[in-house]
């Protein structure tokens, strides 16, 4: 039995009265390569955010537990949770142009994150920022430190922000939406690159995405979110050989095919994941579900369908 870096039970975030998460429970061990899937706005982004309190502000969030590296993370005293979250935890962002400042030289907004963490010289910050960006298969990296962003492609500052999240040697790497604004061979690119550190490194991985198909080639055990709660859980096989809720089935038929043919139309989803009733009884997904009945107004439970493998939906 793995190690849980991240242990969750029953949590919820809300914005004043409107519930965003509601009551998501699941772990994440040492080592492994975790999806989480949706559409946008299923919660994903910010489940993870409030395990790592990064929340925005006005949201308040509760659960049983959250332990991160076996710590009550929540019940630590502020400098120790930072202190925790910037040695410990990567975050790769979804928006590399937003997140980056456009005025700042590479060099300048990355060897400043190391130096705040580690008692080095400039120098060496310098040093070890070359030496991560090679290890992220960034070429002439000289000329990548003294660059300002703008100046990088969408695939380079994409390199950067990763180095960025493993200058310490974080335990735990987020990527959020990795691979967004990417062509397919720069997304393939990426992936890669998070496997081999996640091989080689034995860095435990949480990737978040809406694009189930890349998430099956490359993580271990997925997540499949709907409206601010887990709809199924289980390992990437157990999961596409045998899909239970209508949700992830529904996921899985839109994921594009080679062999569709030219008349035929592309599946897809219909309605939109709802805002508002996140904290009603039953399943949240029933207004958009070809086998809805009164049955599905009835409180969700968890179905085993194996000790590693669950789903919500009360007609499979």
């Amino acid at each position: 039995m793995r190690k849980k870096l991240i242990d969750i039970e029953n949590l919820t975030i809300k914005a004043e009265e409107k519930t965003l998460v509601n009551g998501v429970t699941f772990h994440v061990c040492e080592g492994e390569m975790l999806g989480i899937v949706g559409e946008s706005g299923s919660g994903k982004t910010l489940t993870v955010k409030g395990v790592v309190n990064l929340l925005p502000e006005g949201l308040d969030i509760k659960a049983d537990k959250v332990e991160v590296f076996g710590k009550d993370f929540y019940h630590m005293p502020y400098r120790e949770r930072r202190e925790l979250v910037g040695r410990k935890l990567g975050l790769v962002p979804q928006n590399t142009v937003f997140y980056l400042h456009p005025m700042i030289k590479i060099k300048n907004q990355m060897a400043d994150g190391y130096l705040h963490y580690n008692k080095v010289t400039k120098e060496e910050a310098l040093a070890r920022c070359e030496d991560i960006m090679s290890q992220v298969g960034l070429r002439d990296t000289k000329r990548v430190l003294n660059s300002y962003p703008w100046q990088l492609s969408g695939g380079m500052r994409q390199r950067v922000n990763i180095a960025m999240a493993m200058l310490n040697n974080p335990g735990l790497l987020i990527a959020d939406e990795p691979t967004t604004a990417l062509d397919s061979t720069i997304q393939k690119q990426v992936m890669d690159l998070f496997q081999n550190i996640n091989k080689k490194m034995n860095t435990t991985m949480i990737i978040i995405s809406h694009d189930l198909g890349l998430v099956k080639y490359y993580c271990d055990r997925i997540i499949v979110m709907y409206a601010g709660r887990i709809v199924e859980m289980g390992n990437k096989n157990e999961l596409f050989e045998n899909p239970c809720h209508p949700y992830t089935k529904a996921l899985i038929s839109v994921i594009p095919s080679l062999n569709i043919k030219k008349e035929e139309r592309l599946s897809e989803i219909p309605g939109y994941v709802p805002e508002d009733g996140r904290d009603m009884e039953g399943c949240i997904f029933r207004d958009r579900c070809e086998f809805a009945s009164e049955e599905c107004q009835n409180p969700e439970k968890k179905n085993f369908v194996s000790e590693t493998h669950y789903h919500t939906c009360c007609k499979f």
